[in-house]
This record gives C-alpha cells, sequence and structure tokens, in this order.
C-alpha cells in the first residue's frame, strides 16, 4: 500500500523526441505556480479503477498535506521530507519531498524552464492546458502531467505514471487559496518512522 500512495507523487520520465513544447504555456503556468502561496481544497484519486476522496492543502515553500475520507491515510510533508502515514499501523514512511514531483510544485521558487525540472511537452485545450515534466536524472521512473484551468488560471488536476506505466489520477476541486494554517498541521506527531535510507527512528 506505502508503494502505491507514493506513486502519487514519485515520477519522472523519458521524454518524445519530438513532443512539442509551448514556451508560452510554461511561463503561464510557472507565473501562477509563483503567485501562489497556499491552496486548500478537495481532491478526488483514480488508480486501478478505484475512486478515493478526501481533503488537499499546501503551503509553499514544501508543505503539503492529502487527507483520505475512508482510509487511515494521510500523506504530509513538511518542508523537507514526505511522510506516508498510516494511522492503522501508527507507522510512517518517509522519502524526499525533492526526489517527488510534488517538490516541483511548493519550491520556494518554481523554475521551469532553467532548473532540474523537464517540461517535455505541453498541450493546449480550449479551457484549460497541460504540461508534462519530470525531474532531470529522473527519466526512468515515471511522468507527471499537470492541468491548469484558463480563466482565471488554476490548478485543475496531476496524472502521474510510474516506472511500470501504472496510472494515478488527481483531480482538484474547490480549490481557494489559504495561506494561514495552524502552526503543526504539517507536522506529524510522535510515531514510530521507517527510513527509505535504511534504519529507523521517531520523527517528532
Amino acid at each position: 500500500m506505502k508503494k502505491f500512495f507514493c506513486a502519487l507523487f514519485i515520477a519522472g520520465v523519458a521524454c518524445c523526441a519530438n513532443a512539442a513544447v509551448d514556451d508560452a504555456l510554461v511561463k503561464q503556468a510557472e507565473k501562477y505556480l509563483n503567485s501562489i502561496t497556499g491552496l486548500s481544497g478537495e481532491f478526488v484519486q483514480t488508480a486501478s479503477g478505484k475512486q478515493q476522496a478526501g481533503d488537499f492543502a499546501m503551503l509553499r515553500p514544501g508543505r503539503v498535506r492529502l487527507d483520505y475520507d475512508n482510509m487511515p491515510v494521510q500523506l504530509i510533508s513538511d518542508g523537507s521530507d514526505l511522510y506516508f502515514f498510516d494511522k492503522s499501523l501508527d507507522q510512517i514512511t518517509t522519502v524526499p519531498i525533492t526526489s517527488t514531483p510534488a517538490g516541483i510544485l511548493v519550491r520556494k521558487n518554481i523554475d521551469l524552464v532553467n532548473a532540474d525540472i523537464n517540461v517535455v511537452e505541453t498541450t493546449n485545450w480550449k479551457n484549460s492546458f497541460a504540461l508534462k515534466m519530470n525531474l532531470r536524472g529522473q527519466e526512468g521512473l515515471g511522468h507527471m502531467t499537470v492541468v491548469f484551468d484558463k480563466s482565471p488560471i488554476k490548478l485543475n488536476s496531476w496524472t502521474v505514471v510510474d516506472a511500470t506505466g501504472a496510472k494515478t489520477d488527481v483531480a482538484f476541486r474547490d480549490l481557494r487559496e489559504k495561506n494561514q494554517f495552524a502552526k503543526d498541521f504539517f507536522q506529524i506527531q510522535r510515531h514510530k518512522t521507517i527510513s527509505t535510507s535504511g534504519g529507523d527512528d521517531y520523527y517528532d
């Protein structure tokens, strides 16, 4: 289960040689993402033919939280690591937020042109547009496509495809800007932690 939920965020993919990139769309997305400090709303996740809904929040730089309605699961980033919290086991697994596409969206400064983010394709529709991207050097791990509404520009959804081809869609609804959260909102209280780098410790 932990592998499945981490696939929401862990991605990067080899690009198509002939994929087209519209620089104007990339700049629009970059400007919008840098203009946002925080967001709050709801999400619907679709994977393997199953849907799960819940609450979503993010606060730049570095903080993300997803709470699932019908599962004892949270995904929380406190600015440095992404924590998969299984409440039923009172257990946390961590990965560095910098190694995930979630880290792209909550950086202090989002640079979609000159940094390690590689936009490999853009798609332009009547009312929305999409950017397909990965992290340079992680092309073999999958890719992430982020969709934005146009008028006004707003985060619509993202799709993550992992190295095995498994796809996870996350669509957002009722997103609103929110910059004030409780001090410990993006924190998990003391639980046993399993580190992906080896060894167990405790996180306060």
